[in-house]
């Protein structure tokens, strides 16, 4: 659960937390850089590649309730697949705590097996150990599966390919939660 790299040293900053560094939430270097998750897969060795902006961006435009994450899944989530620098839990800004993850579904599996669902946080990780360290919920958004498929850029041994697609439908927007305007509703706002 936790990083290799707990510092880095600036030079006329000092140490800094890497994944403040990371974010661009120090004031005396203010950057922009764009979020992206990447998640690592070895048979076939390929990567998955999701714009994290581009994820909020189609969280914003359509609206969707959150769903709790099973504390079992999150604990293996943050054990077993991701790292987390612990040092950086403490500065998560207050503000940012209470933010929802993102949750993406893919089918995946070993060679030779049938995919099985596969459910990756590709943000809020720290958000989620800190929420965990203090035995509190954690919750987050699910992207349906055109969602999370439109932002993913997927390699396999270094070129870009495209995503494989399995018989069924995956994710829609009723298991996402997407909060669906109604006829009427649209007609009285008209």
């Amino acid at each position: 659960m936790d990083s290799i790299i707990s510092r880095v040293i600036l030079p006329g900053v000092g140490p800094v937390c890497p994944e403040c560094l990371s974010r661009g939430h120090l004031p005396a270097l203010r950057l922009s850089p764009r979020e992206v998750y990447s998640f690592g897969l070895t048979e076939p060795q390929s990567q998955l590649d999701w714009d994290v902006d581009a994820a909020r961006a189609l969280i914003a435009a359509r609206p969707r309730t959150t769903q709790r994450l099973d504390p079992v899944w999150l604990n293996n989530w943050l054990t077993e697949r991701t790292s987390v620098t612990a040092e950086h839990l403490d500065h998560i800004p207050a503000d940012k705590l209470d933010e929802p993850a993102i949750l993406v579904e893919i089918m995946a599996g070993p060679p030779g097996a049938i995919p099985q669902p596969f459910r990756i946080l590709i943000d809020g990780t720290h958000r989620a150990a800190s929420k965990q360290r203090d035995q509190q919920d954690c919750w987050a958004y699910l992207l349906t599966e055109e969602e999370q498929r439109s932002i993913c850029t997927y390699r396999v041994e270094g070129q870009v390919v495209e995503v494989s697609t399995f018989p069924g439908r995956g994710v829609g927007e009723r298991e996402a939660g997407i909060i669906l305007r109604s006829a009427a509703a649209s007609d009285a706002v008209a």
